[in-house]
C-alpha cells in the first residue's frame, strides 16, 4: 500500500526529484527486507545511470511499537547522471520504484509511505 499522489514533473532543465519512501517491518524480518532491497536497488542502479540508492534505518523512539523498526530507502541522481535519465526519471522512475517495491512488499507491516522532493535551495 502506498500513499502517492502524483507529482507535476519538475520542468525541463530542473534537477530530478529526490525519493524518500519509509515503512515498518517486524525486527526479525530486518535481513531478508535488506536483502530484498539491496538487490533492488542495485538493479534499479544498473538501469538508471547515476542513480544513488541508500537504505537507512530509524533510531526508534522510546515508545515505538514493539518488535518493529522503520527503514527509509532514498534515491537521487547525481550530478554525473546524464540529462536524458534525469529528463525520464522525473516521468517513469515512480513506476520502476514501485515495480521494484514488490520484492520488500512481504515484509512491509501498514504503508508504504512515498515522497518527493525538489531542491530549493543549495
Amino acid at each position: 500500500m502506498s500513499h502517492e499522489s502524483p507529482a507535476e514533473a519538475p520542468p525541463p532543465g530542473r534537477l530530478a526529484a529526490e525519493w524518500f519512501i519509509y515503512y515498518q517491518i517486524a525486527t526479525a524480518d530486518l535481513p531478508q527486507a535488506l536483502e530484498a532491497v539491496i538487490g533492488f536497488q542495485q538493479r534499479l542502479q544498473h538501469d538508471w545511470p547515476g542513480l544513488s540508492a541508500r537504505v537507512l534505518q530509524r533510531l526508534e523512539a522510546p515508545g515505538t511499537a514493539a518488535g518493529r523498526l522503520t527503514l527509509m530507502e532514498t534515491y537521487r541522481f547525481t550530478p554525473r547522471a546524464p540529462a536524458s535519465v534525469k529528463a525520464r526519471a522525473n516521468l517513469d522512475f515512480d513506476t520502476a520504484l514501485a515495480e521494484a517495491a514488490r520484492d520488500v512488499q512481504p515484509w512491509v507491516q501498514g504503508p508504504r509511505h512515498v515522497e518527493r522532493f525538489v531542491p530549493c535551495a543549495s
